[in-house]
């Protein structure tokens, strides 16, 4: 391995012009994976206010070859990005949860056909609903019980409440309550049972708090908090001491700020990392701790998990999960049959789901060219735009930590994805 040298990275950030960077360029000596195309792309989304502010890290071959950072992690007073920037990770705290579900199913303390309801009983009662012509709510029983391996593949029938009042179902999930910071996961269940259902269990995919169920889940089995659980299971043996529930004294300083991107491009300020109100949710005293998208995490952090799960379940020689377990984690699950509520997986995407993550089930030139995405990559984002995919095929990993709300998918996750599957691939 070789580093550029200081004299060669900053000429590269001059003739770029790039905009508050920080990191390396990591590139093999017979130059195989090529850092500066992606510093180029990072920085001038930067510069042109595509984003305001960045990290990114890539691992290939056994080791990392990219590293980067650029922009603000806190425009309002001036504080860069920088590699151990705290970061809101959201939804990508879903494979963490759905690795400790499979971790306890190995440990015999639960199998995930089991029912749900084994563990939170109230969930039987949740009746599907349907929405006749006449606009008015009809309701059945569940066909067959939704089970874990159900929550896993959201193919519950939960709803999530996250995405507005665009069916009765998912507005009464929005008024419910059930992202409160100042509640247990024990309350959420109570009042998760008391909202209907939008499909029959088993027979479609819909995104939903099954992954939040899941955090419950564990703690009944295991008698400890959900952060303990992982912190036992996950966090201690692989180091990833930066990812938590909630923001230390230690953290504070360097926990980025959330913004909202406008129609116009331009971003607002969403939530302040410094003040307390407004990052309460991920203060030490708040109580919820959501398996579904609590967790806060660094770039690096982050990676030692997705090194782990590339190395199937070990991490620098301790086994973390079976090889087998993850080889079912990153395998697609869903049937022919199942009817995709949604468009991010299914049909033309190419895209089935595994415990966790998406999973790459087939790939066209066509779509390499539009987004990277090749056979076997495996992955999810962040509410607030992070991003993470592992390439078993390659021997890879990529992760990409951005803050914000608002409009569609970013256009940066593609150029990110491509240039890596690109450079990851020249040796494969």
């Amino acid at each position: 391995m070789k580093f550029f040298s200081l004299a060669a990275v900053c000429a590269l950030m001059a003739s770029v012009n790039l905009a508050f960077p920080f990191g390396a360029v990591v590139a093999d000596a017979d130059g195989a994976f090529d850092g500066a195309a992606l510093d180029q792309m990072l920085g001038r989304a930067v510069k042109s206010g595509e984003v305001v502010g960045v990290s990114a890290l890539v691992f290939d071959g056994g080791e990392i070859v990219y590293e980067g950072a650029y922009g603000m992690r806190d425009r309002e007073r001036g504080k860069p990005v920088e590699l151990d920037s705290v970061f809101r990770i959201y939804s990508m705290t879903k494979p963490i949860t759905s690795a400790i579900i499979m971790d306890l199913e190995e440990d015999g303390l639960l199998n995930i056909k089991d029912p749900a309801a084994k563990y939170i009983p109230e969930l039987a009662d949740m009746q599907v609903m349907s929405v006749g012509e006449d606009g008015n709510p009809t309701f059945a029983p569940q066909i067959n019980p939704m089970t874990i391996e159900d929550l896993l593949l959201h193919r519950a029938g939960l709803g999530y409440g996250i995405f507005g009042p665009v069916h009765p179902v998912g507005k009464a999930y929005g008024e419910a309550g059930l992202f409160d910071p100042a509640e247990d996961l024990s309350v959420k269940m109570t009042k998760l049972s008391k909202l209907p259902l939008i499909a029959q269990p088993g027979t479609s995919w819909y995104y939903s708090y099954s992954i939040d169920v899941l955090g419950r889940i564990a703690e009944v089995v295991t008698g400890k908090s959900l952060y303990d659980v992982m912190n036992a299971r996950i966090f201690t043996p692989l180091g990833m001491h930066e990812t938590s529930f909630s923001v230390s004294a230690d953290q504070r300083p360097r926990f980025a700020s959330n913004y909202f991107r406008k129609d116009d491009g331009s971003y607002v300020l969403q939530e302040d990392g410094q003040d307390d109100e407004a990052a309460f949710r991920f203060m030490p005293s708040a109580k919820f701790q959501s398996g579904g998208g609590g967790l806060v995490s660094t770039l690096h952090d982050y990676a030692k998990f997705a090194e782990m799960m590339l190395n199937k379940g070990e991490y620098k020689g301790h086994r973390v999960l079976n090889v087998a377990t993850v080889e079912r984690m990153m395998a697609n699950h869903l049937t022919p049959d199942t009817l995709y509520m949604l468009p991010w997986i299914g049909g033309k995407t190419n895209n089935g789901f595994g415990y966790g993550g998406s999973i790459v089930v087939d790939d066209t030139p066509e779509q390499i060219a539009d987004n990277g995405q090749i056979t076997g990559h495996w992955g999810w984002n962040g509410a607030a735009r992070t991003t993470f995919w592992v390439d078993p095929a390659n021997g890879a990993f990529a992760i990409m930590m951005l803050q914000f709300f608002g409009g569609d998918d970013p256009d940066i996750h593609k150029r990110f994805r491509k240039l890596v599957t690109v450079e990851v691939g020249k040796e494969n």
